[in-house]
């Protein structure tokens, strides 16, 4: 049997993800009509996590080895600690808010806050337009939960023929989504949040499919650079037209991107700058909603264009740094005590999802 580094490459995606998803929220502090569709990382997540919970539980589900309560508690142990951390940070920044600001008062923050430790909407700022006002990244992990769910519901009866009707259903939800909104969107705010649940079903069970019908890996370092490359440019690229590109990136090009980079293994020492990437690239996404909140803040102080930008690079070193802090000397930990181990496999890929 296979590593589970085999793929290294994917997971170093992940995590080039992660950190545009970041440089995107930076840039919006000073533009919003900048890289557009980086955005889509998101649904490059999606994709990539269908493959993933593919490869670590279907044999598992499938054999009888691994229920489906089961498989609801591993995934909650993966995803939840960081989570929980992130928007305790965000509960507390609110209670700054409510303290020190009065624009919002103790009882607003005690349901945002009791609705953002259960990873769901809130609906209590009609003044604001996310719907995860303590953690603005958290938003996907609502969609990601369900879509886990209903994975767990039907694999037993997922059958290749099965798995390709719900990929044929679920792109004409899809095609409906982009032709009711403009293009692919929906999910983190409140408008057109209930968008999400077609938003990601699609991605999801492409990437299973991607499981499914993955080529046999062979080693090619200069093909993954240039899938690295190519994956670059196509997040931050700047097509003129949404609508139809957008459709194009989630329905072709980012299975596309899944399968290719499947079949990819790298020895070389790019693999490991990829794994490193990986491990951190969760937690850059999860944990930079709060800090970069604090982030505007001090924004709004900074006159010089100049300087603000200069702001902005430290708010990423920032980010980076407390990501790092935050899956060693926290998430890390509280996985072990989980798993009963005393250290963490290294490279873990099954481990990032």
């Amino acid at each position: 049997m296979k590593s589970v580094n085999r793929f290294v490459l994917l997971d170093g995606l992940r995590g080039l993800a992660a950190i545009i998803v970041l440089i995107f929220h930076l840039v919006q502090q000073h533009t919003l009509n900048a890289l557009p569709y980086t955005i889509l990382a998101v649904d490059f997540f999606y994709a990539l996590s269908g493959f993933v919970v593919a490869y670590a539980y279907e044999r598992k589900i499938l054999s009888g080895q691994m229920q489906t309560g089961e498989f609801i508690v591993v995934r909650i142990r993966r995803l939840y600690p960081l989570v929980f951390l992130s928007t305790s940070i965000g509960i507390f920044m609110a209670l700054l808010a409510v303290i020190f600001k009065n624009n919002i008062t103790m009882l607003q923050l005690l349901k945002v806050s009791a609705l953002g430790l259960l990873v769901l909407p809130s609906f209590v700022f009609p003044q604001w337009q996310t719907a995860y006002p303590l953690n603005m990244a958290s938003w996907s992990l609502t969609f990601e939960a369900f879509v886990n769910l209903v994975y767990v519901s039907i694999v037993r009866k997922l059958t290749n023929t099965v798995l390709i009707l719900v990929l044929v259903l679920s792109w004409l939800a899809l095609f409906f989504l982009v032709a009711y909104a403009g293009g692919i969107t929906g999910g983190f705010n409140q408008k057109g949040w209930s968008l999400g649940f077609i938003r990601v079903m699609f991605p999801f069970f492409a990437g299973v499919a991607m499981y499914r019908f993955r080529p046999e890996s062979k080693e090619n370092a200069v093909a993954g650079i240039i899938l690295i490359l190519a994956f670059l440019l196509i997040l931050l690229a700047n097509w003129s037209n949404y609508k139809v590109c957008s459709l194009i990136y989630v329905s072709i090009v980012f299975p596309a991107i899944v399968y290719i980079g499947s079949g990819i293994t790298i020895s070389s020492g790019i693999e490991v700058f990829l794994r490193q990437i990986g491990l951190i690239s969760y937690p850059v996404y999860i944990m930079q909603g709060p800090i970069l909140r604090i982030g505007e803040e001090i924004m709004r102080h900074i006159s010089s264009n100049a300087m603000g930008w200069l702001f902005s690079i430290f708010e990423f070193c920032v980010v980076v740094l407390v990501s790092w802090i935050a899956l060693k000397f926290f998430d890390e930990p509280v996985q072990r005590i989980f798993r009963g181990q005393k250290r963490l496999p290294a490279g873990d890929f099954i481990r990032s999802s």
